[in-house]
């Protein structure tokens, strides 16, 4: 399952269980401290969800505007798709402009799947559910599946998971340290060169053509050419 964090304690539990039947492995993460979760999550977010609200339990919760800016800090995240929850009585008043879409409290399932798909889009271009197509690769991002000019091609778990993370992050250069945080996890200790060995694996199943989308930075990292 994809990881969902959901920042704020206002109606938490019930938040988590729409995300859950959705799909997510919902955490919840203290505000006050690390923007990560304490455990279970050891990879980047696919969502940020924060609820907004002032919750007599949760005194110390920063504004919505500094949580936004520092998950935007946060390099290793890179950007997340960013949903702002918000009781119909506070709107006015709310600090929002920094999400990506915005929900108003109470919330039914359908509307938070398709808040969730806007979101994602807004910030990658393609849904989970959508297939990233670029000249002859396609790749469904719902079944795991990749055609390269329309024969099925053969990638091992972590070897889809780098390609798909390139592919739709398009013309972004990413560090080799930043790519195993979020395509292998924080808890892997493995080195660079794990990075270096699974992109030469997948330039080659990919073939000559599609190969060289997946651009070199020198001293950097790589970045994927979608144009």
């Amino acid at each position: 399952m994809t990881a969902a964090w959901i920042y704020g304690t206002r109606d938490a539990e019930a938040a988590a269980q729409l995300l859950a039947e959705l799909g997510f492995s919902p955490h919840r993460v203290a505000t006050n401290g690390t923007l990560r979760p304490a455990e279970g999550a050891d990879r980047a977010p696919s969502l940020a969800l924060i609820l907004v609200g002032d919750d007599p339990e949760d005194p110390g919760e920063p504004a919505c505007a500094e949580l936004c800016a520092r998950l935007a800090a946060e390099e290793e995240l890179g950007e997340v798709p960013v949903i702002i929850a918000v009781e119909a009585g506070e709107l006015a008043g709310a600090e929002v402009a920094e999400g990506h879409e915005l929900l108003v409290a109470p919330f039914s399932l359908e509307e938070l799947r398709a808040r969730i798909g806007r979101a994602r889009r807004a910030v990658h271009g393609v849904d989970h559910d959508d297939v990233v197509r670029v000249g002859g690769l396609e790749l469904d991002l719902a079944t795991y599946q990749v055609t390269v000019h329309g024969r099925p091609a053969d990638f091992t778990y972590m070897e889809y998971e780098l390609l798909k993370f390139l592919a739709t992050h398009p013309r972004r250069v990413f560090t080799r340290e930043a790519l195993l945080a979020r395509v292998w996890g924080y808890d892997y200790y493995g080195g660079a060169r794990t990075v270096d060995v699974h992109v030469r694996r997948v330039r080659a199943k990919l073939g000559s053509e599609l190969a060289g989308r997946i651009k070199t930075v020198r001293s950097v990292g790589y970045r994927w050419e979608d144009g």
